[in-house]
């Protein structure tokens, strides 16, 4: 089956795509899709399985553009009050050649970031002081560049010994976006990282880091100036992927394993910790429950609030106002969902493919990376069926969309 027959396959029957300037490169896509279930829940058949999501309307879709084109795989994205862009680039199966974080330049190239040694890992090194499998990059108030490294690769597509990470492997690294200088580097001990642990994503409010583990399931809070670091909820039920099939290119192929707690985000005024595994649902917490000591595990379960039952999702992104920005895996869409649970699709192209990690610039506009994964040997295909180069698309955001105001940026600036 050719490319272009899977992406039809997973429209949605009663969605019309017209697009303009179709040429890839450069190009400006105008859409118009709408999809609408009528109820409160639904399934919708997206040629890999029936989804059950809230019901679905909206105006026509924001046009998409094309913002960098990355040589290598690149499934984050992050930019500076500047708007300096730097990628995420995951050592995928058929993509271990890649420098893991990158750098556009001023003329649109794409290069390693910081350079040296950071860039030049491979199978056997240490892994201390370079990046071995990047899975997560994000820039704060600060501007500067903050890295996840789970420091092994991915234990669906590796050898035992490739995917267990050698001690101090596993680490965040944050560096200056104009020397590269790494200004500091993160690691824990078992105690918060115990075998089968890995670092995901992670957001920062004020001095807090919020981390997701999605090996083991857990919420990781870390306290910038005291050093102290809480894991929570570790295995719990709300910290695990529901049992939803994964897209299958081939039945019986598909190796993707789905990752526990994955996406998180942390509310403008820091009140709120949002997560999710990629099955979803979505779900949230008080910040000052996560942090209380005196709230064991048990306890703290029971502040748990879930919010909406979602698609299978890539990525995410959050505005000021607490709106959700949801990739959407199988329908090559982006889902704006609000903090009431409403959906509706904001934008839609055939290009997003796997659309993962968003993030939204100061001038306001949502970049999101379509990375192609499910087109790798990991999803069944017997050979790498990517195309170069990978793309990331930006959206600029109006005021509002479907009657829905829209926010700014969540930076974790203390408010």
């Amino acid at each position: 089956m050719t490319a272009s027959k899977q992406r039809k396959q997973a429209c949605v029957s009663d969605c019309r795509i017209r697009a303009r300037q179709t040429k890839r490169g450069g190009h400006l896509m105008t859409i118009t899709r709408r999809l609408f279930i009528v109820g409160g829940m639904g399934a919708v058949s997206l040629g890999t399985g029936a989804v059950p999501r809230s019901s679905f309307a909206g105006d026509a879709q924001l046009p998409l553009s094309i913002a960098a084109k990355s040589p290598w795989m690149a499934n984050q994205v992050a930019l500076t009050s500047g708007n300096v862009m730097f990628l995420g680039l995951p050592r995928f199966p058929g993509h271990e050649e890649t420098p893991s974080v990158a750098k556009r330049q001023s003329d649109g190239s794409i290069i390693p970031f910081p350079g040296g040694s950071w860039n030049n890992w491979k199978a056997g090194d240490d892994g201390q002081n370079a990046f071995v499998y990047v899975n997560s990059v994000h820039i704060f108030s600060d501007d500067t560049v903050w890295c996840v490294d789970q420091g092994a690769l991915r234990a669906d597509a590796s050898s035992k010994e490739l995917a267990t990470p050698k001690p101090g492997a596993q680490k965040l690294v944050q560096l200056d976006p104009d020397t590269g200088k790494v200004l500091r580097v993160i690691r824990f001990g078992d105690d918060i990282l115990p075998p089968g642990a890995k670092m995901n994503d992670l957001r920062i409010y004020s001095n807090t880091i919020y981390i997701t583990d999605s090996g083991l399931g857990a919420i990781i809070v870390h306290d910038l100036k005291t050093g102290e670091t809480l894991r929570r909820l570790s295995a719990r039920p709300e910290m695990l992927a529901t049992p939803s099939p994964e897209p299958q290119i081939t039945p019986g192929k598909n190796r993707h394993a789905t990752p526990k707690s994955d996406l998180i985000e942390v509310s403008a005024d820091g009140a709120w910790l949002y997560w999710a595994s990629p099955t979803g649902p979505f779900r949230r917490i008080s910040t000052q429950a996560l942090h209380d000591r005196t709230v064991d595990d048990d306890a703290l379960a029971d502040k748990v609030e879930k919010m909406a039952v979602t698609p299978l999702v890539g990525g995410s992104a959050m505005d000021t106002l607490g709106n959700l920005y949801l990739s959407d895996l199988r329908a090559y869409r982006i889902i704006l969902m609000t903090p009431t649970g409403q959906q509706t699709i904001i934008a839609a192209d055939p290009g997003l493919i796997s659309p993962d990690g968003g993030f939204i610039s100061v001038d306001r506009h949502l970049y999101i990376p379509a990375p192609q994964t499910e087109r790798t040997e990991l999803f069944g295909h017997p050979k790498d069926m990517t195309e170069k180069p990978f793309l990331i698309y930006a959206i600029q955001l109006p005021e509002t969309f479907d009657s829905i105001r829209l926010g700014g940026p969540v930076t974790g600036r203390h408010v």
